[in-house]
């Protein structure tokens, strides 16, 4: 990790004390935070190592997608030269990519890390995606999920795997891009959402037994959540901009990033509570790829 940090209690002390007493629950950084911030010309990964403070990850090359697993403080990236590296307790690796013109985007690890997942672009083409499976210790790759159309954001849970999958594009006059399911074991999936528009950046949570995502559907993107034991889907924000990139807490807490025309805002939503901003330096002026631990 590198020394440079970030220390902006009395920021964050400052904009608590003008927060809805209602949204007290959303008042510190959850555990396991990261995400990744344009700062200084260039995209860095981003963690809380305490309720208050962010710290920049030191990597290799700058990153374009990233994993993080806080349990073993390991982080897989896509560098912007397409090289797979491994960052593990200050130790950094290249993975060796399989032979051929693949390359590989938005990665996730498995709940106890020894695994991640990783969307192949077969010939560097976002319209012909496979979901591979990676072993860290091994680093081999191997197919998970292999469609005639496009697959991508994958996320993992313990027996399943959770991905976007695209339907139709050209006939349909729009992109459609539906939630699916599928387990591990058997290789069965299951779509999980019917919107009929895009919905992406699903993630599982535990807590509520729900997938959580952003989706289009009503016009702007929003935060939606889908209810897999009563099979509801719901909308969860409705703010000025788009909201991107949930992740949920083991306490169900919601995280998101709210996009407006000239700035970039962490977002919590916890319950039916409004959402409330977490302070983030305003020298970091966009915000993507959130992450935040359950477990």
């Amino acid at each position: 990790m590198n020394a440079k940090k970030h220390k902006y209690l009395a920021l964050v002390l400052g904009v608590l004390a003008h927060l809805e007493v209602g949204a007290s629950t959303c008042s510190s950084y959850p555990d396991g935070l990261a995400f990744m911030g344009y700062e200084d010309d260039r995209w860095q990964i981003f963690i809380a190592e305490r309720e208050e403070e962010l710290k920049v990850v030191n990597v290799s090359v700058e990153p374009r997608s990233f994993a993080y697993h806080p349990n073993t403080a390991a982080f897989l990236y896509i560098g912007i030269d397409d090289g797979v590296y491994l960052s593990r307790g200050g130790a950094h690796r290249q993975i060796a990519r399989p032979e051929g013109n693949s390359s590989f985007t938005q990665p996730v690890f498995s709940p106890d890390g020894k695994t991640a997942y990783l969307v192949e672009m077969k010939n560097g083409n976002s319209k012909d995606t496979d979901i591979v499976q990676l072993q860290l210790e091994s680093q081999v790759f191997a197919p998970v999920s292999t469609q005639r159309s496009a697959q991508f954001e994958p996320f993992a849970t313990r027996s399943t795997l959770l991905y976007s999958h695209v339907s139709c594009v050209e006939s349909c006059g729009r992109i459609i891009q539906e939630v699916w399911f599928r387990d591990l074991a058997s290789g069965v999936s299951k779509q999980v959402t019917l919107l009929n528009n895009i919905s992406k950046q699903a993630v599982y949570s535990e807590e509520d037994d729900r997938v959580y995502f952003s989706s289009n559907s009503d016009g702007n993107y929003a935060i939606w959540a889908h209810d897999l034991s009563e099979n509801r889907t719901s909308r969860l924000t409705n703010g000025p901009g788009i909201d991107l990139y949930p992740a949920v807490s083991g306490n169900g807490q919601v995280f998101f990033v709210r996009r407006e025309a000239r700035s970039s805002r962490l977002m919590c939503k916890h319950g039916s509570e409004s959402a409330a901003e977490l302070p983030i330096p305003e020298t970091i002026t966009d915000l993507r790829e959130l992450k935040v631990s359950q477990w």
